[in-house]
């Protein structure tokens, strides 16, 4: 059973998806997960957080999936993607929803971030007490470092260097007008060709709501100030489930994963597939990565 519900955030509307394993009832509540979207992706993750949520009702639990401010159709201007401060305090806003929703049992509310949503679930978590466990698959550990490497292997240092002055020029811009620039995602991120490709794909496959492919020089700004390295370890003592793909070249797990769990504490585990991409819910990883994913949570929440 499905439903749309809004929440706020700082004010600010916020949409998503509620989903129970069947209809519920104030004398019955159900462990929850609430999962964090990617870079621009939106609530449904491309179908995957609607895979998901139909696979953990099966399971018995309940899902929330949400649009973070900037995409999908939360109260806020598309492509302000603030994933380092207003990210973070959605999903902690979603979380204290979730404490106070008939049917749902506060006490067993897990997370799950794919990506950038992997890593604000490790940066809120740090924060709240609520919820319980969390899983990140293919999570970013330092987004400034992230976004270094990707100029420095697909365009050269030299042009990064020259996106950061850019950068910083749109800081001055703000300050005096009020207004960030937009640009293109690939334009921003930069990751290798064929990445780039499917981004261009993605553009033409779904609507501006379902995939943000313009953002503000705000958003890249913003990435540049997101470390969940720094504060991984104050997730602990709840458990800590990383995902990563030996195949991903969007965010190389050694880089990223790895890192993470090495710094994390002690009810930790890390899963890394050696053929899998950046999006391990698809195949060949798809079974693979679910059975891992339920079996977290069936252990620990």
């Amino acid at each position: 059973m499905e439903k749309e519900i809004c929440f706020y955030s700082d004010g600010f509307k916020i949409t998503g998806t509620l989903c129970f394993p069947d209809k519920s009832s104030e004398d019955k509540k159900y462990p929850i997960v609430i999962m964090s979207h990617g870079y621009g992706a939106g609530r449904n993750e491309f179908g995957d957080f609607i895979f998901l949520a139909k696979e953990l009702a099966e399971e018995g639990f309940a899902s929330l999936r949400f649009d973070c401010r900037g995409c999908g159709y939360s109260q806020y201007p598309l492509g302000r993607m603030l994933c380092a401060t207003d990210w973070r305090q959605d999903l902690i806003s979603a979380i204290y929803f979730c404490s106070s929703y008939p049917g749902i049992d506060e006490k067993r509310i897990g997370l799950f971030g794919e990506s950038m949503g992997g890593a604000n679930v490790i940066a809120a978590s740090s924060l709240e007490k609520i919820s319980k466990c969390v899983v990140a698959l293919s999570p970013i550990a330092d987004g400034f470092e992230w976004l270094k490497n990707n100029w420095s292997r697909n365009r050269g240092m030299d042009e990064f260097k020259e996106f950061l002055n850019i950068i910083e020029e749109d800081n001055r811009r703000q300050a005096a007008y009020g207004k960030s620039n937009l640009i293109k995602m690939k334009d921003a991120l930069n990751y290798e060709q064929r990445y780039l490709d499917l981004v261009d794909t993605l553009k033409n496959s779904f609507t501006d709501r379902e995939f943000t492919y313009y953002v503000e020089l705000a958003s890249v700004n913003s990435i540049m100030h997101l470390k969940p390295l720094d504060v991984v370890d104050r997730i602990s003592p709840k458990p800590l489930l990383l995902m990563a793909g030996k195949k991903d070249k969007i965010v190389p797990w050694e880089e990223h994963s790895r890192p993470l769990f090495e710094k994390a504490g002690n009810i930790k585990k890390l899963e890394v597939f050696d053929y899998g991409e950046h999006g391990l819910l698809a195949e060949p990883t798809e079974v693979e990565a679910l059975a891992c994913i339920t079996e977290w949570y069936r252990k620990y929440l």
